[in-house]
């Protein structure tokens, strides 16, 4: 019975990202559609993208608290149903101002899904004693499989955006109703940070000051939540617009990042154990750099290969920057996930804004030149963080 009930835990918290992974990648190939429609240039589409992004921000210093108070079931069902009939509306809606509103909606619900996969990862963790996090990463890389190369098949025999909207918003309705019925509903009594750690000897009340090593991590997270993102949505547009790519086949560029990622995160945890954490990392920043750099090279072959290689490098890089900072002394980890996800997601809310510039002033492909640098940052600042000796963290 308990070897069920382990198996039925991990498979839920696998199933929680996976879905994410699907809905999030399923607007991927649509967004070439939704630039069409309302006439955007890539400033214009760049700013609309940003709604999602500020919902997601607004609702991060709320994401913590709710899923202290939900659990990680109830808020994960919640907002697994709400993401996924904001994604049909936005194919529907007849206008651009209701398709902001409507990707204000979607990116509340991914962050509340994505807080709370996270949280329920770390204390999976905690509890089993052993290398977790990619592997769930890994659920979620599989669902931008199924849902970017889904919807773009659909969308290549004419099956239509409405239809596809339809098909994917009925897979995630199922999927969180049924395949997540094992994640934890009590998150608060798993916090992992002692007493001691968050009170102070003078006042005896808890301490509201975050530690430097949360901030380091957040800000590390931004810059490869930006990196992702511009995968996410510009790797179409990309390939369409710079490359040639007709609409109906540029949705299968992204395929590649998502098939390099997803194989590379289930074999994350031993790698994990293998290599370690920091020198995982490390490469990774560096592969994701050495990607960005390779789809600049004007044939769209190398697009899809650098997004695959980029794939590779951040497979297991923010996966493994969640685990860690769940190890940082100073915080509950529920508080901790909430901070380093606000500033993440950041990325997400001025990612897609500063591409858009970038490309309308100069091009998509200065863009990603300038986030194949920020990958070497990230690489050497992690390889900085994750020292043996680092006081900051519990080993």
């Amino acid at each position: 019975m308990a070897e069920m009930k382990k198996a039925a835990m991990l498979a839920s918290n696998r199933n929680s990202f996976m879905i994410l992974g699907v809905l999030e990648a399923a607007w991927a190939p649509m967004v070439p559609y939704i630039k069409d429609r309302f006439d955007l240039d890539e400033s214009q589409l760049g700013f609309l993208l940003l709604a999602s992004g500020l919902g997601g921000l607004l609702t991060l210093p709320l994401a913590g608290y709710s899923v202290a108070r939900l659990g990680s079931k109830l808020e994960t069902m919640i907002f697994g149903i709400a993401i996924s009939l904001s994604l049909l509306a936005i194919t529907l809606s007849p206008n651009l101002a209701l398709t902001a509103v409507l990707l204000f909606c979607f990116g509340i619900a991914t962050v509340c899904i994505d807080v709370s996969s996270n949280v329920n990862a770390v204390i999976l963790e905690g509890i089993y004693k052993r290398p977790l996090m990619s592997g769930f990463h890994g659920g979620y890389s599989l669902g931008t499989i199924v849902g970017a190369a889904l919807v773009s098949m659909m969308l290549s025999v004419g099956f239509g955006i409405v239809p596809s909207a339809i098909v994917i918003t009925l897979v995630g309705i199922a999927t969180v109703m049924f395949g997540c019925r094992a994640l934890i509903s009590d998150v608060k009594k798993y916090d992992n940070a002692p007493q001691s750690e968050v009170v102070t000897e003078q006042s005896q009340k808890p301490s509201r000051k975050i530690p430097g090593t949360v901030i380091v991590i957040g800000f590390l997270c931004f810059f490869m939540y930006s990196s992702e993102g511009a995968v996410l949505s510009w790797s179409a547009v990309f390939a369409h617009q710079e490359r040639g790519m007709s609409l109906e086949y540029a949705g299968f560029i992204y395929t590649a990042f998502a098939c390099t990622m997803t194989g590379m995160r289930f074999l994350g945890n031993r790698i994990v154990l293998r290599a370690g954490r920091r020198r995982t990392v490390f490469i990774g920043g560096l592969l994701v750099s050495i990607g960005f750099f390779v789809t600049l090279i004007p044939h769209v072959f190398f697009a899809a290969l650098g997004f695959a290689i980029v794939g590779l490098g951040a497979a297991n890089v923010v996966p493994q920057m969640v685990s860690f900072a769940g190890t940082v002394k100073g915080m509950p980890v529920h508080k901790i996930i909430t901070v380093v996800n606000a500033l993440g997601y950041s990325g997400l809310l001025l990612g897609p804004v500063i591409i858009g510039f970038v490309a309308k002033n100069i091009s998509i492909a200065a863009a990603f030149f300038g986030i194949a640098v920020i990958g070497i940052v990230v690489a050497f600042t992690n390889r900085y963080i994750m020292r043996p000796d680092n006081p900051a963290v519990r080993h």
